[in-house]
């Protein structure tokens, strides 16, 4: 019986209620001071909380997928299987105070503890009238005369929900796995911006833009983000040299801003991403309006399919992921190519994204000619 089994969830959350009530009718019985009835006092507390906790990490675990059975609850997920498709590849409310600034004249302050490199600034947002928060990790030595005329690479990277930027540098380990990368000589030294993505705060956003007087995430994100960086920072403007990357709703943002902005991003790095927009019970607009057929990428990649490259990791045990990059794996063609890195047997969560990064960077600097080392 798997994790996610109706029995074994719904059956634990019955055992554990009618321990409770067996308890509170039978009390009295072990009322005594014996230690034999002390004993059955404590032991009938402990399995009552014990079945409590195992029923609520069931539910949980069946809502967000974060094990997909025993045998990855267990650290065992099997073998990855690579499969490449395709043709050819072509409002954060927070106050700042006016003197901080960050390298390039940006309105940030440094993060401590990543030597100087990593910054949250304010992306203020001309075109979608949204000014909200980003993380940026910059190169080693950017600020240096030696650096003065070195451009980069960017990439675009989109966090999780319920999330923050910092699940990158925390739970992904972004940073040594890119320095690794780049000293391995498979990445070009990037730069990485990290947007905020619960505008407002605690929504399932998907990174749309919603109905009018509503935030306008993409175009935040694909359109005022890139432009400010242009403005601040040494990027370069080649679309090869720019790409996005997420985790689980954060690689439906990438996978959408990349498809939808195919002049804007040459690539794509999804880790337990999708194709099917998932909104929730948030709904800014009508399931059959434009608005929404506009994000349905799985008819895109079949009909009109854009010069992008994807990678993606993902597992046929998660629910969420797996359906749709199945699906949009088999249908790349044409500019799209898609490559997919398939865990038998994975949940939906960081761990075992992260040991997939260095293989993702190591694609992106092989794939794309801006990333490439030799760049």
């Amino acid at each position: 019986m798997e994790l996610d089994s109706p029995v074994l969830v719904w059956g634990t959350g019955v055992v554990a209620v009618a321990l409770a009530v067996l308890v509170v009718v039978g009390w009295r019985r072990l009322a005594g001071r014996s230690p034999l009835a002390v004993l059955g006092r404590a032991g009938a507390l402990v399995s009552v909380n014990v079945l409590v906790l195992l029923a609520v990490g069931l539910v949980a675990n069946d809502q967000f997928g974060f094990f997909a059975g025993w045998r990855d609850l267990l650290g065992s997920t099997g073998a990855t299987t690579t499969i490449r498709t395709g043709g050819a590849a072509p409002a954060d409310r927070t106050r700042w105070a006016p003197g901080d600034r960050a390298p390039g004249g940006a309105v940030g302050r440094q993060v401590p503890g990543y030597d100087g490199r990593v910054w949250e600034v304010q992306v203020p947002g001309p075109r979608s009238g949204l000014t909200a928060s980003a993380l940026l990790v910059l190169p080693p030595g950017y600020t240096s005369a030696a650096a003065a005329r070195t451009t980069y690479p960017v990439l675009e990277a989109f966090h999780g929900w319920p999330g923050t930027p910092g699940q990158w540098l925390d739970a992904m380990g972004l940073l040594p796995s890119m320095d690794a990368a780049v000293a391995q000589h498979h990445l070009a030294q990037p730069i990485v911006v990290i947007p905020a993505l619960e505008v407002p705060a605690g929504r399932d956003t998907e990174c749309v833009d919603g109905a009018a007087g509503q935030p306008q995430l993409e175009t935040w994100l694909t359109q005022d983000v890139p432009q400010f960086l242009r403005a601040h920072y040494r990027v370069r403007a080649e679309r090869s040299a720019w790409a996005t990357t997420g985790l689980s709703m954060g690689g439906w943002c990438a996978n959408m801003a990349a498809m939808l902005h195919p002049q804007q991003y040459g690539a794509s790095l999804s880790f337990g991403g999708y194709f099917a927009l998932d909104l929730g019970r948030w709904k800014p607009w009508p399931a059959s309006s434009p608005q929404a057929r506009r994000y349905d990428l799985v008819s895109l990649a079949q009909q009109d399919p854009p010069a992008v490259a994807l990678w993606a990791t993902s597992s046929p045990t998660d629910g969420l992921s797996w359906p749709s990059t199945r699906t949009v794996a088999s249908e790349a063609g044409g500019g799209l190519t898609m490559t997919l890195v398939a865990q038998p047997h994975a949940g939906h969560r960081t761990s075992v994204w992260a040991g997939q990064l260095p293989t993702a960077l190591a694609w992106l600097g092989a794939t794309e000619a801006g990333f490439s080392p030799g760049s």
